[in-house]
Formats: C-alpha cells, sequence, structure tokens
C-alpha cells in the first residue's frame, strides 16, 4: 500500500510540472505566432531551454518508480 501511494505522488507531482512546463510553451509559442516580433534563432533557443527542465522531470519519474519499485527505501529503513 505503501509504494503504491508513494509511485501515485511521483506521479503526480510529475504531472503538475510538466503541465506547468508545457503551459509555459504553449502560451510562449502563441505569443510568438500572434506578434511575429521575435526573430527564429532566438524562439528556438527559448524553446529548447524551456524544454530542457521536461527532459529532467521524466528522467527523475523514472528513476523514482525505479527506486519505488526496488524496494530501496525500505531496505534504507533497516539501517
Amino acid at each position: 500500500m505503501m509504494k503504491v501511494k508513494k509511485l501515485w505522488g511521483a506521479i503526480l507531482s510529475a504531472i503538475v510540472f510538466i503541465l506547468y512546463f508545457g503551459l509555459l510553451i504553449f502560451f510562449f509559442t502563441m505569443a510568438e505566432i500572434l506578434t511575429g516580433d521575435l526573430p527564429l534563432p532566438v524562439f528556438a533557443i527559448i524553446s529548447f531551454l524551456l524544454l530542457i527542465p521536461l527532459v529532467g522531470i521524466v528522467t527523475a519519474l523514472v528513476l523514482r518508480v525505479r527506486e519505488i519499485q526496488g524496494g530501496e527505501e525500505e531496505e534504507a529503513k533497516k539501517y
């Protein structure tokens, strides 16, 4: 039961941050489309910089799920 709670906690927190950065990218893109004031290379660099945290979030989620499923936390509690 405790594993399931920890798993859902990790998944829900990742979803919240993915939605946050996804909305940031969406609004940034929509602002660029509507105004067109930003040069394309600058737009591409800023978009890339906004995507970096998404990669980190997904990587952290995968590592956390493996940690929960592997029982590392339960083993550490013994010491």
